[in-house]
């Protein structure tokens, strides 16, 4: 196999395969998961992409079980991964007309880097190249292979608008009406929660609104609020309590869709209300504890967990709520070892403190998250 050099390469393709891929995505089972089902193929003709596999699956060993053999395995498939990335991007430019079109495997790899910096825990941004390789990609071209491109339709996306809830940049997300995205991915094969169901619509129009209200704040603009914002929100809000779950009830999937809703529900509240304690938002927050709780502690569906969690937590006035909170982010890490999580447990933490001394700025943990000068998914 081109790219797996000895034996610790071959068990990282065996981490990959039955550990890393399951915390990345709902599907626990291999047969179902989108990675080993459609990607590993694809890596094992393609060298590139498998040095990408590797790269992240040591990047998910170091997280769990942090070694320098890992490290340097890392850096070494890193390495490799990014420098054929780019003979083959050179390569597909040198062709006919200078038309930059991406192959699948190409394609897999921007999603694998893209997935990378949520193992490491990386705060650089790392992450954000990828991103305009990938967003270029969703608006230019699509795959002959139409499950890779509703595996990266849907990862991507998912990734894309998440990525705007802890970073001040962002732009627009193309939609369709409802506030549905330009695809259509099946709730009961899909790999996460957001995407299929319709909710992150609401969450990328949620992160547009704060946008425009945080240019509103800082030009000193009044009322804050204004009519534009005020039709926008309530658009939103009547959205969201006429959205049925496509999930069927009683299973671990519609828990977390449910999380999901109510999780969007805080963002738009967290969003258009001073930020100060109320029966409301305790009842919200309550509610999406009380999901949190009904999810199995243990498997894959923890691997959706971490964005709801965290806009929650961003909104826990609460002490009570602040411990169940706690024991969930401490569950997450014990259950993914993914690097991130960390990070945003102290984002989360710091936005306690402002939420504590009745500080007004305690809405906008974006703005936190870029003072420190990290760049991150929560995802």
């Amino acid at each position: 196999m081109e790219g797996v050099e000895n034996d610790l390469d071959r068990d990282l393709l065996q981490h990959f395969a039955s550990r890393a891929s399951a915390v990345l995505t709902l599907h626990g089972d291999k047969t179902t998961n989108p990675f080993t089902r459609i990607l590993l193929p694809m890596a094992l003709q393609h060298e590139g992409l498998m040095h990408s596999v590797l790269c992240l699956s040591a990047s998910h060993m170091y997280s769990v079980n942090p070694s320098q053999e890992y490290e340097d395995r890392q850096v070494f498939h890193r390495g490799k991964a990014l420098q054929l990335l780019k003979h083959d991007i050179e390569r597909q430019k040198a062709g006919e007309g200078g038309v930059m079109v991406y192959e699948d495997s190409n394609v897999a790899q921007i999603l694998l880097h893209l997935l990378h910096s949520i193992c490491d825990g990386n705060t650089s941004g790392e992450y954000r190249m990828h991103m305009v390789a990938a967003k270029q990609i969703a608006m230019t071209q699509k795959s002959a292979n139409p499950e890779f491109q509703s595996l990266f339709d849907e990862f991507f996306y998912y990734h894309w608008i998440a990525s705007q809830i802890t970073s001040l940049d962002g732009t627009e997300v193309p939609m369709m009406e409802n506030f549905s995205l330009p695809f259509k991915i099946n709730p009961e094969t899909a790999g996460l929660i957001g995407v299929s169901d319709g909710l992150f619509g609401f969450i990328s129009k949620i992160s547009n609104l704060r946008r425009k209200l945080r240019t509103r704040i800082d030009e000193k603009l009044e009322p804050i609020m204004d009519y534009e914002a005020l039709i926008a929100a309530h658009a939103i809000d009547s959205g969201l309590r006429t959205w049925v779950c496509p999930q069927p009830q009683g299973t671990p999937r519609y828990t977390i869709s449910m999380l999901y809703r109510q999780a969007t529900w805080v963002y738009l509240y967290r969003t258009t209300k001073d930020s100060q304690p109320h029966p409301f938002i305790k009842s919200a927050v309550d509610d999406g504890i009380r999901y949190i709780n009904e999810l199995p502690a243990e498997g894959w569906i923890q691997s959706n967990v971490l964005l709801p969690l965290f806009l929650i937590g961003c909104a826990a006035f609460e002490e009570e709520q602040r411990v169940e909170i706690n024991r969930a982010f401490n569950g997450l890490i014990a259950c993914t070892g993914l690097g991130n999580i960390g990070f945003a447990k102290e984002v989360v933490d710091e936005i306690w403190k402002l939420m504590d001394a009745g500080d007004a700025e305690s809405w906008d943990w974006e703005r936190l998250i870029n003072a420190k000068g990290w760049d991150f998914l929560a995802t």
